[in-house]
């Protein structure tokens, strides 16, 4: 990917500090590495964002600033893979892990009995203790199947958008390549 899409798109250090998950951080935004536009810290940060993307709850962006700051990863593209999940995916993410683990754990009749897949928990935010417990509740429900799910699913997205990054990344040098080459033969000819 170009570097200069990637810098002006990604989200810049006063963004990240804005948002109320990361103000606890932010002393620390001057490591070494957070901010790096390279083929293989963005590739690492949008797999790690991913892969933080899937934990149930409102731990994700705060999973996936640690491993930021653990792995010295690009802390922007961490923060934007765990977006991956949002309220128009998660309920298609979390149907997909269940009948994912229900198949790997061998279901009897090989068919998902969707009448056992445990509703949303209604959740008030003003008192983050018993939502959590709400959500640990529902998580519990879910069951085996889906716990099985979500790891596959979660490790196996961030494996695919690490590659998909890094094809992407380097098809784009290869085109610049291409083009760079062309309009010197072009130049030559003249």
């Amino acid at each position: 990917m170009p570097k200069k899409l990637l810098r002006r798109i990604l989200p810049n250090r006063e963004t990240i500090e804005r948002i109320p998950v990361s103000r606890r951080f932010t002393h620390r935004f001057d490591r070494p590495g957070l901010w790096l536009v390279e083929r293989e810290a963005i590739a690492r940060g949008l797999a790690a964002g991913v892969l933080c993307g899937m934990i149930p709850g409102p731990l994700q962006m705060i999973a996936a600033i640690s491993l930021a700051f653990l792995f010295r990863l690009n802390l922007p593209m961490a923060v934007v893979g765990t977006f991956l999940t949002n309220p128009f995916t998660i309920v298609p993410i979390y149907i997909a892990a269940y009948s994912t683990g229900q198949w790997l754990l061998g279901a009897d009749d090989g068919d998902t009995d969707w009448n056992q897949f445990p509703p949303l928990p209604q959740t008030d935010w003003q008192t983050p203790w018993s939502s959590l417990q709400t959500w640990w509740q529902w998580v519990a429900d879910l069951g085996m199947p889906w716990v099985t799910g979500m790891l596959v699913l979660a490790f196996g997205m961030a494996l695919l958008s690490y590659v998909l990054m890094q094809i992407v990344w380097r098809g784009h040098r290869y085109w610049h390549l291409i083009r760079l080459r062309s309009l010197r033969q072009q130049t030559v000819k003249m």
